[in-house]
């Protein structure tokens, strides 16, 4: 069969490939195989179709395990990462018509490879509103990650992996000091407090060491993802704990969820092609086709521990605020950097904070009540696709209600200066918020407490007031309702 090639490789590695290019690409590849269809999700922006590629499994539906289902996300910054986009057309065509196919018969492929295609066409890491869609999975403002938001959920995945890239040279902050970063591949895992706990210990001390071991063993050191580096007097952590960003949001989904970050050199620099791109692509790709061959390994134990955790809605308790703090028993690390004049390899000692701290541990309400406020809450709940009704007849409830303050730090938000227990009259208009069980989310949105909520946000922040009533109640049980006012 003759060989399909990519944009970027029928042009050479010259220069990415452009939105349209990708959209035909993929559309090229429905024809070359059965059981291979391209979805729509939406548009951005600028109104580019937001595609997906879906390869169907092969595997019987009868079998058990069933069909693992793994999602593939690459480029949501756009062009300034654009070797994730260029890595996934390839893997795509090695998966229907190369040595990958076989892994079709015990996996369901979703592959997104250009997240950000306003992004590709403007040379730029945001999207055409300048906003940064791997940190708008909160507020969910932007069509991009509205549609990436529901496509974890529609599809539900068992499996997903983020793909980016980082620049080593920061020339606004640590290039200023003489250095750049060093490293040739990073993993990451969903690892917001608030994800279930049985996914983060499956994916931090399963998942990441074989992929860490696997990637190396190919020539590529690999380490866990060490956030950017941008002074080298600053603390180390690892990658954000919020679930604004997308693989820790997806994870709250009930998903095993990671990153992939592979490095990007100084534009100026002399490169075999455009901005490096054959390497960029070529990192991407092996970490991309050792991410398959592990979690494929792995088929037998993956499914029945997102099944489980599904199933039993993960109802133990949870943190809604954390933060990196000093690791008392390991208090110092080592990183390797470079000198940017002579490209001297440098080892430089770090504050570690790469310990997490919690705050605020929880048990799921039954629901919650808006009492004021009610339009810019409703439109958020229906981008979360969170189901609310109207109260149209006066009820009494017994609620928890709290007045809230600023906290002392902006890491800390809100705090809570009083909290009680009563009897309330909920009048006509208010929004009954029913939580499904286990489910974490709304918490993490609505209590001003928690790390991801909405109040973190100057819209939203400022509608709470000190000196008055939190307009959100919590309901413990539908035991709480006294009596309905209907008359």
């Amino acid at each position: 069969m003759t060989r399909l090639a990519t944009p970027l490789e029928q042009h050479g590695f010259s220069r990415y490939s452009r939105s349209e290019e990708i959209a035909e690409f993929l559309r090229c590849l429905v024809t070359e195989g059965s059981g291979v269809r391209v979805a729509a999700l939406g548009h951005s922006a600028l109104g580019h179709p937001l595609l997906a590629l879906n390869l169907a499994s092969t595997r019987p539906a009868a079998l058990h395990p069933r069909a693992l289902r793994v999602l593939m996300v690459g480029s949501q910054h756009g062009a300034s990462e654009a070797a994730g986009a260029e890595a996934l057309l390839m893997l795509a065509r090695a998966i229907l018509l190369g040595d990958l196919a076989p892994l079709r018969e015990a996996i369901e492929f979703m592959l997104i490879p250009n997240a950000n295609p306003d992004g590709r066409e403007l040379d730029s890491s945001k999207n055409a509103n300048a906003i940064n869609i791997n940190r708008d999975f909160v507020l969910l403002s932007q069509s991009e990650s509205v549609a990436l938001d529901t496509v974890v959920a529609k599809f539900a995945p068992d499996v997903i992996l983020d793909a980016h890239e980082s620049a080593i040279l920061k020339r606004k902050t640590l290039g200023r000091e003489g250095y750049v970063t060093e490293f040739e591949a990073q993993f990451d895992v969903g690892n917001s407090p608030a994800i279930p706990a049985a996914l983060r210990a499956y994916a931090e001390d399963e998942l990441l060491p074989a992929l860490i071991g696997a990637v190396s063993a190919r020539g590529l050191p690999t380490q866990r993802y060490i956030r950017e580096i941008s002074s080298t007097t600053q603390p180390i952590t690892n990658g954000g704990l919020s679930i604004r960003r997308f693989r820790n949001k997806a994870a709250l989904h009930g998903t095993l969820s990671l990153l992939l970050e592979t490095p990007m050199e100084p534009q100026a620099d002399p490169h075999p092609t455009y901005r490096n791109i054959a390497v960029r692509t070529d990192k991407q790709l092996l970490c991309m086709r050792e991410f398959l061959q592990v979690i494929h390994a792995r088929h037998a134990a993956i499914v029945p521990l997102i099944d489980t955790q599904r199933a039993t809605n993960a109802l133990e308790p949870w943190p809604l605020r954390s933060e990196y703090v000093l690791d008392t028993a390991d208090p110092v690390i080592t990183i390797p950097l470079r000198r940017r004049d002579n490209a001297e390899r440098v080892a430089l000692t770090f504050r570690n904070h790469r310990a997490v701290a919690t705050h605020h541990t929880i048990e799921l309400p039954a629901e919650y009540i808006v009492t004021a406020h009610t339009a810019p809450v409703a439109a958020l709940l229906a981008r979360h696709r969170s189901p609310f009704t109207v109260v149209n007849t006066a009820i009494r409830l017994r609620v928890k209600a709290r007045r809230f303050g600023r906290g002392r730090t902006v890491h800390e938000g809100f705090m809570v200066l009083d909290e009680t227990e009563r009897e309330r009259q909920v009048e006509p208009g208010a929004l009954r918020v029913t939580l499904r069980p286990g489910g974490r989310l709304l918490p993490m949105l609505l209590d001003p407490r928690s790390s991801s909520s909405i109040f973190r946000y100057p819209p939203f922040a400022r509608l709470i007031e000190s000196s008055s009533e939190f307009f959100i109640l919590e309901v413990d049980g539908k035991e709480s309702i006294i009596r309905s006012e209907s008359g």
